[in-house]
């Protein structure tokens, strides 16, 4: 234990000195993380932690233990620290006014590799490299680890891009950075990545021409075609491809951008892909806009909840033509109709089996025929009613089952004129008709004369009710009360 030392708690109250040659010399040009670093190992140069470790000062630092690694041989690249220690690892801080005092070449060009910055420079040629310069070529060796001949490569490249012949510094780092992160380490790797690059530029070249600006892309322009690329993973075609939509609109960068995240949400990322899902979404959208029309809106934009409508229809088994018919039913029964009323036909039609535009036309034009039947038929009976199902029913039961014709049915309707239930008394007497095998109106009138003469009170009129079982009774007088809507469509 030392002779003196500070209470335990003293670091949490007690200051830590930092020169502002450390600030406006070092820190300003340093990663954030380094400096942190840097900081934290001052602080504890001056208040010790005896179990203190790299592992332990990134816990504290919330950073990963690698990057105190790479931070600390920073700071020894800058001159400021140095590794006195291998097991456990330790390092020694320098003093800053020390080392203005008696270092006559700058911290950083004792540990220049004089035959790389040779390179550089010829690499270079007439361009003139500022301080800061060396110190962000360093920064892509140390922080980076890019090997010194992919640096090379790195900066001819820049060169060679550059419209004046002088390397910008600040996009050379975020190329370095980029090569970096994609784990460049050989002078193979930086040529695949100058290929993709070239290939990158070429293709955003060509994206600003489509979109009618012929001028360089922005550096925004750029980082936002590489994260259509490179993070969501469309191709340059499928890029391309999606500039049709933005005829819509002005043609810019950020309205692609919005466009590309909607099919990029939809797992649409080659050109194929996007272009059926357009045109599918154009195909909906349009049959949408027909299936208003015939429900007399015009003008309006059919809404995602109109398209998944449609959508539903369609996968249960309803084909565009059975859908347009069901929108004229709906528009023609409720004077406009709703996309509610065009369901409800399409579901009656379902129960009925009726799957296809010829089934239900050929099923409405039959009960249109059995309307016009059935009209005759009251007019005969002389009764005032709307035609309905049970009606309808008991005619194709009359003239399909019993074999009777719209002759006798007709004839039957002017026997029961006058009772209480024609349709009860129609099918009373059709039903004597059969059993007695009439077919002709003669044999019917005969019948019927000789069923009145039988009559036990010729002059009375018979209790049509007494000539039904009770079963037909309750059925028949059932269906006749109801009050039914007209069926017709």
């Amino acid at each position: 234990m030392a002779f003196c030392s500070f209470d335990d708690s003293a670091a949490l109250f007690d200051a830590t000195p930092v020169e502002n040659m450390f600030i406006t010399e070092y820190m300003l040009r340093a990663p954030g993380d380094f400096v942190k670093v840097y900081l934290y190992g001052l602080m504890l140069c001056y208040h010790h932690a005896e179990r203190m470790s790299l592992a332990s000062m990134a816990r504290d630092l919330d950073v990963p233990p690698e990057d105190v690694e790479r931070a600390y041989r920073y700071w020894e690249r800058e001159g400021l620290v140095r590794q006195t220690g291998d097991n456990p690892v330790c390092y020694t801080y320098y003093n800053l006014k020390q080392i203005t005092l008696t270092r006559a070449e700058k911290p950083s060009e004792q540990l220049y590799n004089r035959h790389f910055m040779d390179e550089v420079r010829r690499t270079l040629d007439a361009q003139t490299l500022g301080e800061s310069d060396y110190q962000t070529i360093l920064d892509w060796v140390q922080v980076y680890e890019l090997p010194e001949e992919v640096v090379i490569m790195l900066l001819r490249s820049e060169k060679e891009r550059s419209r004046t012949g002088r390397v910008s510094f600040k996009i050379a780092n975020e190329t370095a950075q980029r090569w970096a992160q994609s784990g460049v380490r050989t002078l193979e790797d930086a040529e695949k990545m100058l290929i993709l690059t070239g290939e990158r530029e070429k293709g955003l070249k060509r994206l600003l021409a489509r979109l009618g600006q012929h001028r360089p892309a922005s550096e925004d322009e750029k980082d936002m075609y590489l994260k259509w690329i490179d993070e969501w993973g469309f191709t340059p075609e499928a890029v391309q491809e999606a500039c049709r939509e933005t005829t819509k609109g002005t043609p810019t960068m950020a309205y692609l951008d919005g466009i590309l995240l909607r099919q990029h949400q939809l797992g649409r990322h080659d050109a194929q892909e996007i272009l059926g899902g357009i045109s599918t979404e154009k195909t909906a959208r349009d049959f949408a806009r027909e299936v208003f029309a015939g429900l007399g809106r015009t003008g309006v934009t059919p809404t995602t909840d109109d398209l998944a409508l449609i959508d539903g229809w369609r996968r249960d088994g309803s084909s565009d033509a059975l859908i347009l018919l069901a929108v004229t039913a709906a528009h023609r029964r409720a004077g406009g109709g709703t996309m509610d009323d065009v369901g409800a036909w399409l579901e009656r039609w379902k129960r009925q089996g009726l799957t296809t535009p010829e089934a239900v036309t050929a099923h409405n034009n039959r009960q249109k025929a059995l309307n016009a039947q059935l009209r005759e038929i009251y007019d005969a009976a002389g009764v005032e009613k709307k035609t309905n199902q049970p009606d309808r029913d008991l005619l194709c039961a009359w003239m399909g089952e019993m074999g009777m014709s719209m002759e006798l049915v007709l004839l039957a309707a002017q026997y029961a004129r006058g009772s209480g239930a024609p349709m009860m008394t129609m099918n009373r007497i059709l039903s004597d008709w059969q059993r007695a095998g009439v077919r002709t109106e003669e044999a019917a009138r005969a019948e019927h004369d000789s069923h009145v003469n039988r009559s036990a009170q010729p002059a009375r009129t018979p209790d049509v009710m007494q000539r039904y079982t009770p079963e037909e009774r309750r059925k028949t007088y059932s269906a006749a009360v109801l009050d039914f809507e007209e069926e017709d469509s």
